[in-house]
């Protein structure tokens, strides 16, 4: 019997490492995977003439319907990360309701209807009644990965009800209890850096460094120490968001020899911009700040040996920002179409980041976290047919023309996606996004 698709002669590349042959792919699911003689025909064959063949990118950082309605970013960025290689996009999404249930049925109807590759949720705690919920959450959405927040005052340009201690540690003990459970925390020391804005305001600074400066890296570090103390008390999954500090990686390693359970995720923006980089102003401002070259550097230390175990992008397509007082403008880049490149850019080539590790820690490691593997991340037979071809030698262009604002205009990167299938179906190549995905995407946290 012929699959209905065959990708041969490409680098298989997967976490665990890498070979020359290909895939076959039946409906939305692999078929088979091996050299070029064990693969069977294919109703549609295609040689990959070497480049590299990965599992699809796990995006599991980022926000949509922010700023512009959820069901138009739900079409046009889930395009720009098909662009990029991407397959799955996990939102860390708000309600302020005292539920989410009804609110989790809305947006998985809508994101249905207009998502062009995978996506699925984590809930952030915005108030007492949800961490109350999340048994309920668990059972009747599948839901099982919830967000804390730090770093943001009561008064924050994007609305987000800060967490407490408290709050953290209660939804601990609930959320260790559940299957996939997951805590995630948004690590900053919202108080200590409050006073120090409050010092660099009144000197009138308006450049990005000022913002960096306000909220220093030990504010970041004391957080993250203090998360890994409560989920080695409780015994919850502790998974710690955009960590833009070098510190970071290490304690997360530090405390996983102890059996703590703990995951390091950063982001493309601290791995190749800095706060003190001549081109970027105050509209380069997110949350954490882009840090210094050194704590880049550290970064990256932690990252080739191997204590960083997901990378997200936390894409977040804010209408054009005023770029007129720092201290109210909102935070936030956009990253799907380039995250891929700017990885294999500045790790793989200029580094030497194997491509298994990249994979470990863009799609393989994702989907472990969150309880998607082996049916994401994975590059077996019966595992969704989400699949990313990479040209590691093609160089090319970041040109931004969609929603958001992109920091990386204009930098000549080397490895780039031409070809992304999402269970099965080709929704990128030749350059452009199949105008008939639209609606292909389906919700991967479902009730059991």
């Amino acid at each position: 019997m012929k699959a209905d698709l065959v990708i041969r002669d490409a680098r298989v590349v997967t976490h665990n490492g890498e070979f020359h042959g290909g895939v076959s792919i039946m409906g939305e699911r692999i078929s088979a995977v091996g050299k070029n003689g064990e693969l069977p025909q294919g109703r549609r064959v295609i040689d990959a003439e070497g480049l590299a063949l990965m599992p699809g990118v796990i995006d599991p950082h980022c926000h949509l319907g922010v700023n512009y309605p959820y069901d138009q970013d739900m079409d046009t960025e889930t395009a720009a990360a098909a662009r990029g290689g991407i397959t799955t996009v996990l939102l860390y999404i708000r309600n302020l309701e005292p539920s989410y249930i009804p609110f989790y049925r809305d947006r998985r109807r809508r994101g249905e209807a207009v998502a062009r590759i995978d996506f699925g949720f984590h809930f952030g705690i915005q108030r007492p009644e949800h961490i109350a919920e999340i048994p309920r959450i668990a059972t009747e959405t599948g839901v099982q990965s919830f967000k804390c927040y730090f770093g943001y005052e009561q008064e924050n340009p994007i609305g987000i009800v800060p967490a407490n201690d408290g709050w953290v540690y209660t939804a601990m003990t609930k959320i260790r209890s559940l299957p996939k459970g997951v805590i995630s925390v948004h690590c900053e020391n919202t108080e200590i850096a409050r006073w120090i804005k409050r010092s660099i305001q009144a000197t009138g600074r308006q450049d990005l460094g000022a913002y960096s400066e306000s909220r220093p890296a030990f504010c970041e570090e004391e957080t993250i120490a203090r998360m890994i103390f409560l989920a080695e008390l409780t015994g919850c999954p502790l998974y710690v968001v955009h960590t833009s500090v070098a510190a970071g990686p290490k304690l997360a390693a530090q405390a996983r020899a102890r059996g703590v359970d703990v995951t390091i995720e950063t982001c493309p923006h601290y791995l190749v911009r800095t706060a003190y980089d001549p081109d970027l102003d105050m509209r380069a401002k997110i949350s954490p700040p882009l840090r210094d070259a050194e704590q880049q550097e550290g970064l990256w230390e932690g990252m080739l040996a191997g204590q960083v175990g997901s990378i997200g992008s936390d894409h977040v397509p804010f209408f054009p920002k005023k770029g007129e007082d720092l201290w109210e403008e909102k935070p936030g880049i956009v990253s799907f179409p380039w995250e891929l490149a700017l990885l294999m850019e500045h790790g793989v080539h200029r580094r030497g980041l194997s491509l298994s590790d990249l994979v470990r820690m863009n799609s393989y490691g994702p989907a472990r976290r969150f309880g998607l593997y082996p049916r994401k991340g994975a590059m077996v037979p019966g595992a969704d047919a989400d699949l990313v071809l990479v040209d590691p030698d093609r160089v090319d262009t970041v040109r931004h023309t969609g929603n958001g604002t992109c920091i990386y205009e204009g930098m000549e990167l080397r490895g780039w996606p031409v070809m992304t299938v999402s269970r099965g179906r080709v929704v990128f190549e030749n350059g452009e996004v199949d105008p008939d995905s639209l609606g292909h995407g389906l919700c991967v946290t479902r009730p059991d």
